[in-house]
């Protein structure tokens, strides 16, 4: 029989942390358009800004699990949202290239980690629901996404600029620890699992993630800019347009969460990959607000369930190593955003931005025959649907709530 899904207080804590992380991670985006009028940035150098989120992440998801393994997952997620504060402080005071791009190296190696860290929690704490799990917690990104365009639209109407709109984030992980530092988080189960290699079909799979990753993060870093050019409007309008996108993201990510419940996430992910295909048809011919906003919508409905179906996806091919497969996700995810908006930029630079963006349809067209040779080759048991249980998953059915006196000796509150 499936069991229930429970969301409990490491679940919520879970996803009010995932939700900051999200916005900080799309941040960027919206903050580069403001930095190239400030410093007058090329195209590039605009990249440059999200590829050194991209590199600080790559780092964290490849030490993420060694980490864990010596200090403990819960000192891991209090101490990775700590350096990701402060990179984003340096990057509201920083007046040079040189210095923003040095804060967004910072963030990104705390946002890795914390990300890492989430994603293990969630699936090792929900076993064979983490598809649930992952894709509710996607949902709660996908509402900070639109929480940032909010926060920016105000902050701009009120005078109060893009720092502000960064800066009152940090309220968040400050009142969580403040409530919840005592708080027990599971831990992963022993090192010589963790060390281990990981299957062949997984690093698939992980190709998979990475093409959808590079597509979102085409039209995360460079969507502002597109609009503004090809339907002529301000920055500020441009930026704003961009709710259409992360409503989409909401909306889909929403509608995913539930369909989890009874569908496969490799079918999820299908659909998702054909709905960001007619988004982009859509929106790349736009010359205006309205074209745009209604290509942007669908890019966002599509994209928004790429990450959460094709991170489930990869995890549940070893779903016994979660710390370590949700690493070096992490890891795949980051060189995408590395590599994909930096080659966006330097094509605009050489070509256009609308030429450049025909990245977005190869990616999909990519992941999608990616997704084929994963459902092909893939072990039974590990891309069923979210209430099925493997034989792989039944020792992690029984870790479903945490009491202080039962917690694994590393995550207790005592232990640290």
């Amino acid at each position: 029989m499936a069991q229930a899904y429970v969301r409990d207080r490491l679940t919520w804590v879970a996803y009010v942390m995932l939700a900051w992380f999200a916005y900080l991670q799309a941040a960027p985006g919206l903050v580069v358009p403001h930095l190239r009028d400030e410093l007058d940035l090329s195209y590039t150098a605009g990249g440059l800004h999200v590829a050194a989120f991209a590199v600080g992440s790559i780092l964290a998801g490849l030490t993420s699990s060694r980490l864990e393994r010596r200090i403990g997952r819960r000192l891991v997620l209090w101490s990775s949202s700590a350096v990701l504060a402060v990179g984003t402080v340096g990057l509201t005071a920083g007046d040079r290239v040189e210095a923003t791009v040095a804060a967004l190296l910072v963030m990104g190696l705390g946002g890795g980690m914390l990300l890492a860290t989430i994603q293990a929690t969630l699936a090792d704490h929900h076993g064979v629901r983490r598809t649930v799990a992952l894709a509710e917690a996607n949902v709660a990104a996908g509402v900070s996404y639109l929480v940032l365009i909010g926060v920016f639209a105000a902050t701009a109407a009120l005078g109060a600029g893009w720092r502000t709109a960064l800066l009152v984030s940090l309220l968040v992980p400050a009142v969580i620890w403040v409530l919840n530092r005592g708080l027990p988080v599971v831990e992963g189960p022993p090192s010589h699992l963790q060390g281990s290699s990981l299957p062949g079909v997984f690093w698939v799979a992980a190709v998979v993630l990475m093409c959808g990753a590079a597509a979102e993060w085409c039209v995360t870093a460079w969507g502002a800019t597109f609009v503004e050019e090809a339907a002529e409007v301000s920055t500020d309008t441009a930026v704003s347009l961009m709710a259409g996108y992360f409503g989409g993201f909401l909306v889909g990510r929403t509608v995913g969460s539930r369909l989890a419940h009874r569908h496969e996430p490799t079918r999820l992910l299908g659909v998702a990959l054909a709905i960001a295909l007619v988004g982009f048809a859509v929106l790349w011919p736009s010359t205006t607000i309205a074209q745009a906003l209604v290509g942007l919508s669908l890019l966002g409905v599509g994209i928004g369930n790429l990450f959460p179906m094709a991170l489930s996806m990869t995890v549940a091919l070893a779903p016994d190593r979660a710390a370590l497969a949700s690493g070096r996700a992490v890891s795949v995810t980051s060189l995408a955003v590395l590599l994909a908006p930096l080659t966006v930029g330097s094509l605009a630079d050489a070509t256009s931005l609308k030429a450049a963006l025909l990245i977005v349809p190869l990616m999909l067209v990519l992941a999608g025959a990616g997704l084929l040779l994963v459902s092909r080759g893939r072990p039974p048991g590990t891309g069923g649907r979210a209430t099925a249980e493997s034989s792989l998953d039944r020792p992690r059915s029984r870790v479903r709530t945490f009491r202080p006196a039962r917690s694994p000796r590393r995550g207790s509150a005592a232990g640290r």
